[in-house]
């Protein structure tokens, strides 16, 4: 057991050095919520990467939109293999008959759900960094209110060390001196979870520049935040939006049409391709010096009897069947996923504006305890439970403000826009 306590007592020594390592080299940068969010989405190594990725997919409308390579041909005869030798040159063109437009179709459809699935991976990375962002300035407020509760605890040690002699006051004092050494603990407990939270936020920007270190500019949740004072519109009005904006919705409308363009070129499969060819044939007459020549032209078409391409049809049309169900799937998910998040989002509102008001109560009794303990009006037992009823307080409010926030991006989420910052559309 004593070896656990130490090993834990040095890692966590370790990420401290670590912290103040980062803090010492580090070039911190303190941004607001928007500033981060356009430092991540333009600098973010992953985005970077399914960027090239629509790049990749722009160049396969210019593969399918290809014209076939014309073929040169060549049939030269040597030696004498009957009266005379008949040779020839010439170039044959491949030519599709109806497929190279619907095919270019494809690619371009392929290629719009890619692009809306790099905007759908855009906002949901936004999300994840106001949801980073949101958790350092909790961290921050935790770790202040530690901070505070210490410089608490240190008042009250030398309150019980100044206070004339009575007969609870060597236990009262060996209490603060306790109590004080274990919120030296909590605030350091803090500092650690704030010091990881913002890593994280980091390790999400992920900007490849490990040379610069980002954290908020605010200070703490303890303030007047805009975006937690939402005016929430009617339910009817999001879902609408979130049928209209939702970039789920719009990839499985996108894969509807681009199925439905691939039954077209899996039938478009049975129309016969054909080939023209054209060139110079000549013929030589036994060993007589006269050669006789000319030009010539023809052509080959396919002719689909053995194979007429059905199970690729079919194939094709089960696609588009499937492609469709899955919208439906996805639509009647998304109603009672955003339902769901819409209650939330309400009531966590509501009890948001409880727990302030609870807050700002609470603080008028750990004043008003601490002026009659100084006073000799109430005992430091008093003292001490009252204080802790405020840090129950103090938590209950960042855990209301924290899950009405997080409501706010399940929501976001869910429409798949941001439509509850966004006053043109409220």
């Amino acid at each position: 057991m004593l070896e656990y306590f130490h090993m834990k007592r040095f890692v966590f020594t370790l990420i401290l050095i670590m912290a103040v390592q980062v803090s010492a080299f580090a070039n911190v940068k303190n941004v607001d919520l928007d500033t981060m969010v356009q430092i991540g989405l333009k600098q973010n190594c992953d985005l970077k990467i399914k960027r090239m990725e629509l790049k990749a997919a722009e160049k396969d409308i210019k593969i399918a939109n290809r014209l076939q390579n014309p073929q040169i041909q060549s049939n030269i005869v040597m030696g004498n293999v009957a009266l005379g030798n008949s040779s020839q040159a010439g170039v044959a063109l491949p030519i599709e008959v109806l497929k190279r437009g619907i095919r270019k179709k494809v690619a371009t459809e392929a290629y719009n759900i890619k692009e809306t699935e790099l905007k759908q991976a855009e906002h949901n990375y936004k999300l994840q960094i106001m949801q980073a962002y949101f958790d350092i300035l909790y961290a921050k407020s935790v770790y202040n209110i530690q901070e505070e509760r210490l410089k608490l605890f240190k008042n009250l040690v030398q309150i019980t060390t100044d206070k004339p002699k009575y007969p609870s006051y060597e236990i009262d004092n060996l209490k603060a001196d306790i109590q004080y050494a274990q919120q030296l603990i909590a605030v350091n407990h803090a500092k650690a979870n704030l010091l990881a939270k913002q890593f994280e936020l980091n390790k999400i920007l992920n900007t490849g520049d490990d040379s610069v270190m980002y954290d908020t500019k605010e200070s703490s949740l303890l303030g007047n935040w805009a975006f937690l004072n939402i005016r929430l519109p009617e339910y009817n009005f999001l879902e609408n939006i979130a049928l209209q904006y939702s970039y789920m919705v719009k990839i499985s409308q996108k894969n509807i049409d681009k199925s439905e363009l691939e039954v077209t070129m899996a039938k478009r499969n049975r129309v016969p391709d054909v080939s023209v060819a054209g060139g110079y044939a000549w013929q030589a007459h036994g060993h007589a010096p006269n050669n006789y020549g000319g030009a010539f032209v023809g052509g080959t078409i396919d002719v689909p009897i053995l194979y007429n391409f059905t199970p690729e049809i079919q194939k094709a049309q089960i696609y588009l069947e499937r492609s469709k169900a899955s919208k439906k799937a996805y639509e009647y998910q998304l109603k009672y996923e955003l339902k769901k998040d819409y209650n939330t989002f309400k009531y966590s509102a509501e009890n948001m504006e409880h727990s302030k008001k609870i807050l700002e109560d609470s603080k008028k009794i750990v004043k008003l305890s601490t002026e009659g303990y100084i006073k000799g009006k109430n005992s430091y037992t008093d003292l001490v439970i009252n204080e802790n009823g405020h840090q129950e307080v103090l938590s209950q409010y960042l855990t209301a403000m924290s899950r009405h926030f997080y409501s706010y991006l399940e929501l976001m989420q869910d429409i798949g826009h941001d439509i509850l910052i966004e006053e043109d559309l409220l």
